[in-house]
């Protein structure tokens, strides 16, 4: 492969194993080509060495033969306080290996949500659509599983959760079955997640001839699946009715104010003007990375053009092949020889500039605006518990006025009891909305203020390793176009003139000599046509003087150089 062959990155679009495309992004957002590994700063989860994802395997399911990758997810408890304290960070106390696909790592994040409202849950990565077996793809996708990992397992909100303990330790039975049901164990996360997916999931029939094994041997198990299913539906029928409830509670404005309103409006302006910020960074730096890459590719063929011009300076000359090339050329063949070689080294330079900037800077940029967005989610399920909670005050105010309704209306005395078991109920569901309300809150707030903390320490990080990266760069840069400069200048620019036979003495000397005019003109002429001026782009010439030709990109090099390095 060519040198050129090889910086031509392909922009392959990854696609998730068991989820629809979600759009393909375009060439700079697609850089795992890339030899280095992009450095997401997660601080401090770099540290978390006792939880890997590794060893992808691909898998085919079913007859069908459809292909996924199957994960290795190992978890060893770390070594207990050097200072014999009782702490730990352990999740469990035994270490486990477990096989894990995408969809089952897309599970443990829509159940983190579900089960710790008002946390920040870190981002998966993105859904793709094509190339997604690609070992560039599959290894990319395991480096970003292991950082989601490593992050909800340094989060204080998230490690304790049962979707977690499961994911890392549950068989592959049990794990089935928690995927399934959507509830395990027994405790207020199981009640927390009903009432998610009661407010969130929309209403779905459900026929139980469509079902699998719909063949019954006995009525008793019959009769078993239609009370499930008919307590699916009332589920799913009162999830829609709070759905509703909550939607005209949010149209009317008619919410619970508390004091730490103020507190979310201000952190919600804030989270807004720093993503508008850094989105704007991410344009211009996207820019900045393109126009490298641009000046890596011109430098080269600025060098191709060099070699051309010096090449025909030494034939021109008849210089080729006499002696040493460094001093075969005359001064301003020499002059493009040197040029020819610094450009070379010029888009060197540029290119592994181009890839510093993607992993050193591009990637932990994006990584960080999905942490905002992270962010802004945790503030979203916040808000629906405010909404949750005005909406049962104001259903309570309502079946309040019935019951005095009732209460005051002749007849209807008899309702009024109906009417205050209602009210019980409905007051009962109050002060758990209250409760599960202050509890997000409270949440929401303790999150914040970490992810304050770590964005300082991020971005902070992140700047000075750009800053470094730039200055290294230029000083390369500098002393490159530098060691040029005294080369040129001791070049002699002069000495530019034919050093082979010259068509005016040719012409002087014929007019001397009548009779040897006729062999000095053939002579002269025969010269000039064996010239091999060669057009551009020249053809390639096999040569027998030590010089080196090579075709990149339609161009003939001739050198002695060093080739540009290739990417393997």
């Amino acid at each position: 492969m060519s040198p050129d062959e090889s910086r031509i990155e392909s922009n392959p679009s990854m696609s998730s194993d068991d989820e629809s495309p979600n759009g393909v992004e375009n060439e700079l957002s697609n850089s795992m080509e890339s030899s280095m590994q992009p450095r997401l700063l997660v601080h401090p989860e770099n540290s978390v060495a006792y939880v890997t994802v590794s060893d992808p395997v691909q898998v085919n399911e079913g007859i069908a033969g459809r292909k996924f990758t199957m994960y290795r997810v190992n978890y060893d408890p770390p070594p207990p306080p050097a200072d014999g304290s009782s702490s730990s960070d352990a999740i469990l106390s035994y270490a486990t290996s477990v096989n894990r696909r995408y969809s089952d790592f897309s599970w443990l994040y829509e159940r983190l949500h579900k089960e710790r409202p008002g946390a920040i849950v870190p981002p998966l990565p993105d859904k793709q659509s094509v190339s997604r077996f690609s070992e560039v793809f599959i290894e990319g996708r395991r480096f970003h599983l292991e950082i989601f990992l490593r992050r909800v397992v340094c989060n204080p909100e998230l490690k304790d959760t049962e979707c977690l303990l499961v994911f890392l330790g549950g068989g592959d039975d049990e794990f089935k079955k928690a995927k399934k049901d959507g509830s395990f164990g027994s405790g207020k996360a199981n009640v927390e997640a009903a009432n998610e997916v009661a407010s969130d999931e929309p209403y779905q029939p459900f026929d139980p001839e469509m079902a699998p094994g719909a063949h019954y041997n006995s009525q008793h198990d019959y009769n078993k699946l239609i009370d499930k299913v008919e307590g699916e539906l009332s589920t799913k029928k009162a999830g829609i009715k709070k759905w509703i409830k909550e939607r005209k509670t949010s149209l009317k404005g008619t919410m619970v104010r508390s004091p730490d309103d103020a507190i979310f409006d201000e952190i919600t302006n804030y989270v807004s003007a720093l993503e508008m910020g850094l989105k704007r960074i991410d344009t211009q730096t996207s820019s900045l990375i393109r126009r490298d890459k641009d000046v890596s590719t011109c430098m080269l063929e600025f060098g191709l053009g060099c070699d051309a011009l010096c090449h025909i300076d030494d034939e021109i000359n008849g210089v080729i092949g006499e002696g040493d090339e460094s001093t075969s050329s005359t001064g301003i063949g020499q002059t493009f020889r040197q040029m020819g070689k610094t450009a070379d080294e010029i888009s060197k330079l540029s290119y592994e500039y181009y890839e510093k900037e993607l992993s050193c800077f591009r990637e932990p940029l994006r990584d960080h605006l999905k942490m905002i967005h992270a962010v802004k989610i945790a503030l979203q399920k916040r808000h629906n518990r405010r909404v949750t909670y005005s909406t049962c005050i104001n259903a309570v105010e309502s079946k309040k006025a019935s019951v005095h309704k009732y209460k005051i209306t002749p007849g209807k005395e008899g309702k009024s009891v109906d009417a205050a078991a209602s009210l019980a109920r409905a007051e009962a569901t109050l002060i758990v909305a209250k409760q599960n309300y202050e509890e997000c809150s409270q949440r929401a707030l303790r999150e914040v203020d970490r992810f304050r903390r770590e964005n300082a320490s991020y971005m902070y990080a992140t700047m000075l390793e750009f800053a470094k990266v730039q200055k290294e760069h230029h000083d390369k840069m500098n002393n490159a176009w530098g060691a040029l400069v005294p080369e040129l200048e001791g070049l002699d620019a002069s000495d530019s003139g034919l050093r082979g036979k010259s068509f005016v003495e040719a012409s002087a000397a014929a007019s001397k000599n009548d009779s040897n005019v006729g062999r000095e003109v053939e002579a002269v002429t025969t010269d000039v046509q064996n010239i091999a001026m060669p057009s551009y782009p020249p053809p390639p010439e096999p040569t027998s003087n030590g010089m080196e030709s090579s075709v990149l990109n339609e161009a003939v090099r001739y050198r002695t150089v060093d080739p540009l390095p290739t990417e393997e």
